[in-house]
């Protein structure tokens, strides 16, 4: 039975277990997630001896995973055991075998990152354990899924702060999980997640970060992005390239796809540029792409494929700080 982790939580909360659950996927977060709460709160401290075990694939054949979890429970009621890194494992017939009829004293649980499943694997799995498939959140959702994680820990956050976590960090929910932890030690509840929290703990400047290089590159204020351009290269460890770059070809690959939409409604807009601004800073997104010509976002896009090759070491002999420079003026020239 394929399933979302929300519901998976929810119901190991309420003690309602299965004797399997698969859990696969590209995103480690909440296979991590499930298989620690597993881990931690099903069987007592006392009894986690003789009654629950965990397992690594690539140092376990399946036929032992299978012998332990045949075994009944020992003062207990159910016996836990955790596989982590079957994606290390070729061929499942005997955890088949094991899945068709297995005891209710074991609660099972498989966890399969990044590797990819057979179809007709796929297919078995989804229908006799509770199958769950952890997806990458994609770049235009991080945003909307920064502020989520927020609520999650009891705090409060703005779309443009929940953009600036998600535009520095990346597609790495484990890292934005673990900054949302830290902050935890010596927050209160309910706290509002300012800039300053975010420049103190996390190392992005409240004065200089990627939303105002990208204001001043569409108001072509050549002077402030230079300025903004200038602060980045005296602190390169917080501000690579690279990671700039990706920042740029989204925000213009963005406007791009804006014109060449079908429909400029308000929910290709979310689409397009991101489910966690306002309608209103949707609307001024808008305004912005549509100042911008077709041909002059495809020459922005091509500097920065340029750039993004160069940067990785292919015909380059420039400093990082050289090049962000010249990416600047070929971006605004």
């Amino acid at each position: 039975m394929k399933t979302t982790y929300e519901d998976i939580m929810t119901k190991l909360a309420r003690k309602e277990y299965a004797p399997v659950y698969f859990l696969s996927g590209e995103e480690p977060l909440y296979i991590d997630k499930i298989s620690r709460f597993v881990e931690d709160n099903i069987i007592d401290e006392a009894d986690k001896d003789f009654n629950q075990a965990v397992f690594y694939a690539k140092d376990s054949s399946i036929e032992e995973v299978v012998a332990s979890a045949k075994e009944f429970p020992f003062g207990s009621e159910r016996k836990v055991v955790v596989v982590k890194e079957a994606q290390n494992w070729s061929k499942f017939d005997v955890l088949k075998n094991y899945i068709s009829n297995p005891p209710t004293t074991t609660l099972l649980v498989i966890c399969y990152k990044y590797g990819k499943l057979k179809p007709s694997e796929v297919k078995f799995f989804e229908k006799n354990t509770v199958y769950f498939e952890s997806a990458k959140v994609p770049g235009y959702q991080l945003g909307a899924w920064v502020e989520k994680c927020a609520k999650e820990y009891h705090f409060k956050i703005s779309p443009t702060c929940a953009d600036l976590i998600a535009e520095h960090i990346g597609n790495d929910l484990s890292r934005i999980d673990n900054e949302f932890k830290k902050f935890q030690i010596f927050l209160p509840e309910y706290s509002e997640i300012t800039p300053e929290i975010i420049e103190n703990n996390i190392g992005i400047s409240k004065q200089y970060n990627i939303f105002e290089l990208q204001d001043a590159l569409s108001n072509n204020d050549f002077k402030t992005a230079y300025k903004i351009v200038i602060a980045f290269c005296q602190n390169v460890k917080n501000n690579p390239i690279i990671v700039t770059i990706s920042s740029l070809f989204n925000y213009y690959h963005g406007m791009l796809a804006y014109h060449l939409a079908p429909n400029r409604n308000l929910d290709e807009m979310k689409r397009i540029f991101g489910y966690a601004k306002s309608e209103k800073q949707l609307a001024r997104q808008g305004r912005i792409a549509l100042n911008h010509s077709q041909s002059a976002l495809i020459k922005k896009i091509a500097v920065l494929r340029e750039f993004d090759i160069r940067c990785k070491g292919v015909d380059n002999t420039a400093t990082e700080e050289e090049l962000y420079k010249e990416l600047i003026y070929k971006i605004m020239h």
